[in-house]
C-alpha cells in the first residue's frame, strides 16, 4: 500500500510497529544529511517508544553528520557483513531497495523476506514495501518524517529532533530548493520547539568546510566547461589524492554551479575508485532531470538526481551531456 498523506498512512505503521520488537532502519549508498538524519531521528523515536533499533548505513557518513547525537550507533557497513536479525527493516530516503548499494547486492534475501516500509520523498519510488509513505511534494524526508511520527502520536524527543532539523536544513539547502514549502518551515519550527540543536547544525554544516574541500573545489572549477545555460565539470581520482579530500566534497562543486548566473542545468561527473561515475544533476523547475538518470538504473528528484555509470569519465560525459543538452532543447520548445 502506498500512501502520499502521513495522516492516513499513521494507522498502518504503527500497526507494522505493534508486531516488530527488534528494528533495522536503512538508507540509500553514498547518504547525504537527509538521510542520516532521518535515520538517527526515526531511531531516537523507536527507541524512546521501547523498540531494539540497529542503523546501518550503506557506506561512510557525511563529515558533518559527526556531532549528531547517538551517530557512534550508526554502523557503516562493511564488505560481506552480517545483518541483525530483526522483525521490520525501516527504508528512509531511499528511491529504491537497490539504492541500498553493497547491501542489496549482498543480503536481497533477507532485505525481501523480512517486512518492509518505507518513508521517502522521491519521485521514482514505486513503493516497494508493505507500507510505503511516498510524498514527492515534501521538500525532505526528515520533515515527512516527523509529520507521520507525530501522526502517530509518538514523542520527538530533542536528540530525535536536531537529527531531523540537520536532515531537512541540508535537503533544502536552508530552505533555498524550490520543492521548500511552507510545511517545510512549520516543521522547522516544531522542531526548534522540541529541543532541535540548530546552532550546532549551522556551525557543522556551513562553518566547518575542510580546507581540502576548498582545494578539490579550485580544481573541479578550473576544469568546468559551459555550452549555453549548461555547464558541467567533473572529480577524478588523481583531483581527491590530490587534494585528500572526502567524496562528499563533490557536493560544494555543485551547489557552486548551480547557483551560477545563466544555468539552467549542470552535471558533476565523480569518478570512482572501481572506476565508474557517479553523475550528480541539478536543473532549474521545469527540466526534469530525474529521467536522464533513470537512463542508467539512478532516480532522484525532478530537479536533483543522480546514477552510477559503468563507464569512464570520457565516455561518461559523451553520453550524459547529449541528453541533458536535448532535455533543455525540448523544454525550451514548450
Amino acid at each position: 500500500m502506498i500512501y502520499t498523506d502521513p495522516v492516513a498512512a499513521a494507522p498502518a505503521f504503527v500497526s507494522a510497529l505493534e508486531r516488530a520488537c527488534r528494528i533495522l532502519i536503512l538508507s540509500h549508498i553514498n547518504p547525504d544529511g537527509d538521510a542520516i538524519g532521518s535515520m538517527l531521528g526515526l531511531g531516537h523515536t523507536l527507541r524512546h517508544s521501547g523498540k531494539e533499533v540497529f542503523m546501518v548505513a550503506s557506506s561512510a557518513l557525511p563529515d558533518y553528520t559527526v556531532f549528531l547525537p547517538g551517530i557512534s550507533d550508526v554502523q557503516v557497513y562493511e564488505p560481506q557483513q552480517g545483518l541483525p536479525e530483526v522483525d521490520l527493516i525501516w527504508l528512509v530516503d531511499t528511491a529504491s531497495i537497490e539504492r541500498l548499494g553493497p547491501i542489496y547486492h549482498e543480503h536481497a534475501p533477507t532485505l525481501t523476506a523480512c517486512p518492509l516500509v518505507i518513508v521517502d520523498h522521491h519521485v521514482t519510488n514505486n513503493g516497494a514495501g508493505l507500507v510505503n509513505l511516498v510524498v514527492p511534494a515534501a521538500a525532505s524526508c526528515a520533515e515527512l518524517l516527523f509529520s507521520l511520527l507525530t501522526a502517530m502520536m509518538l514523542p520527538i524527543v530533542p536528540m530525535a529532533a536536531t537529527c531531523l532539523l540537520l536532515g531537512l536544513t541540508t535537503d533544502t539547502q536552508s530552505f533555498q530548493t524550490s520543492s521548500t514549502n511552507p510545511q517545510s518551515f512549520r516543521v522547522a519550527a516544531e522542531l526548534l520547539e522540541a529541543g532541535a540543536d540548530q546552532r550546532a547544525i549551522i556551525e557543522s554544516v556551513y562553518y566547518a568546510t575542510p580546507y581540502s574541500t576548498l582545494q578539490l573545489v579550485g580544481l573541479a572549477l578550473c576544469q568546468m566547461q559551459r555550452e549555453g545555460d549548461l555547464l558541467w565539470t567533473y572529480i577524478s581520482q588523481d583531483m581527491l589524492q590530490q587534494t585528500g579530500a572526502e567524496d562528499e566534497a563533490g557536493d560544494d562543486v555543485v551547489r557552486l554551479m548551480q547557483r551560477t548566473a545563466g544555468t539552467r542545468a549542470c552535471v558533476l561527473f565523480k569518478e570512482r575508485a572501481n572506476g565508474e561515475v557517479k553523475i550528480s544533476l541539478r536543473s532549474l523547475p521545469g527540466i526534469n532531470v530525474a529521467r536522464i538518470a533513470q537512463t542508467w538504473g539512478g532516480g532522484g528528484h525532478e530537479q536533483a538526481a543522480g546514477a552510477t555509470l559503468a563507464m569512464d569519465l570520457g565516455t561518461a560525459q559523451r553520453e550524459v551531456i547529449p541528453l541533458v543538452q536535448a532535455t533543455l532543447n525540448q523544454q525550451r520548445q514548450v
